[in-house]
């Protein structure tokens, strides 16, 4: 008779800890490999900033002076329902590699903002998403829908939503504000006394390398809306200082500093509005903090842990790296 051999396979014990095994290993590799993830997208948003950084330059050197951080604004606040503006990250595209998209919409030439998303052609173009100016570890979607802007109507349900960006420049250490913002972004013409009004490098005289210039502000920050900003402007001129605006005005392209870095305390209609609150401020999905450029160029890191004690003049560290001329030049930090 012949032998007959025995089956070769595993038992149930063998293949239960074969199981136990990859799943350990899976356990421990799988957060390895999300950090390693988060670290390539962040990398990525800090070479953005930098391309946002030298665009700001390479503009200065044209012009003599930034762009502003809109455009067209009317004497003592205009509609917020039926006017809106284009805004600084619109006027260095062609910096950014984006001419295509700048000639497309042709910014006040003779369009506004809200006679241009009427027009299929540049409405097309502004709803594109531009990935240099978005954060790789945002959530939010390639418009921005909580941001509408308005058709020059007034009729709220026919505004349209626009790219969406994660890149605001810096009004002011304290709230958003028109009327006299210390930071370097600043609106074309005074909304309050209608003076034509820039800022060049020689007006931020704490230095460069010691002045924020553009941070990021995240879509959504553990499971509440920070809204970002939107890429091509806003809806009239209102604000957070005078009119405690956290719709329309520049909320949409400028940032404050009166907010902890990644606050995510929110306006809670119909209460009054909180001076912490956190849509108007600077935060990232970055874990501990959001990155900014700098003046020079250069691209730092800032912890959501910095000195920040509100209130009262411009005397804490992230105080002074947002404002361009309060005398307090910050050092190493």
């Amino acid at each position: 008779m012949r032998s007959q051999k025995p089956k070769s396979g595993f038992t149930l014990i063998e293949l239960l800890v074969v199981i136990a095994i990859i799943a350990t290993l899976v356990a421990i590799l799988l957060p390895a490999v999300q950090q390693a993830r988060e670290a390539a997208r962040r990398s990525s948003c800090k070479n953005n900033l930098k391309q946002i950084g030298l665009a700001l330059h390479n503009y200065h050197d044209v012009f003599n002076l930034l762009p502003a951080a809109s455009y067209d604004n009317e004497q003592n606040g205009g509609d917020e329902a039926k006017q809106s503006s284009f805004s600084w990250s619109v006027m260095i595209l062609p910096q950014m590699e984006q001419s295509a998209v700048f000639d497309a919409i042709q910014p006040g030439a003779p369009d506004r903002l809200h006679q241009a998303v009427n027009n299929p052609l540049k409405l097309a173009a502004m709803q594109k998403k531009i990935s240099s100016f978005r954060c790789p570890s945002d959530t939010g979607s390639d418009l921005n829908e909580y941001y509408g802007i308005n058709t020059g109507d007034g009729v709220k349900a026919n505004r349209v939503f626009l790219a969406m960006t994660n890149y605001l420049g810096v009004s002011d250490e304290g709230n958003i504000q028109r009327k006299n913002p210390e930071g370097v972004f600043v609106p074309a013409t005074s909304v309050e006394n209608n003076i034509y009004r820039r800022i060049r490098f020689a007006d931020v005289t704490d230095g460069l390398s010691n002045t924020l210039f553009v941070g990021e502000r995240c879509f959504m920050l553990d499971g509440v809306n920070l809204n970002a900003g939107v890429l091509f402007g806003h809806n009239g001129n209102s604000d957070i200082q005078s009119g405690g605006d956290y719709v329309d005005g520049f909320i949409s392209v400028v940032g404050g500093g009166k907010t902890h870095i990644n606050t995510t305390q929110t306006y809670d209609i119909p209460k009054n509005y909180n001076n912490l609150d956190g849509r108007q401020g600077f935060a990232s999905n970055h874990a501990g903090g959001a990155q900014f450029v700098l003046g020079d160029g250069s691209v730092r890191f800032i912890s959501e842990n910095i000195d920040d004690n509100f209130g009262g003049g411009a005397d804490t560290l992230y105080e002074n790296l947002l404002r361009r001329d309060d005398g307090n030049v910050t050092g190493e930090f």
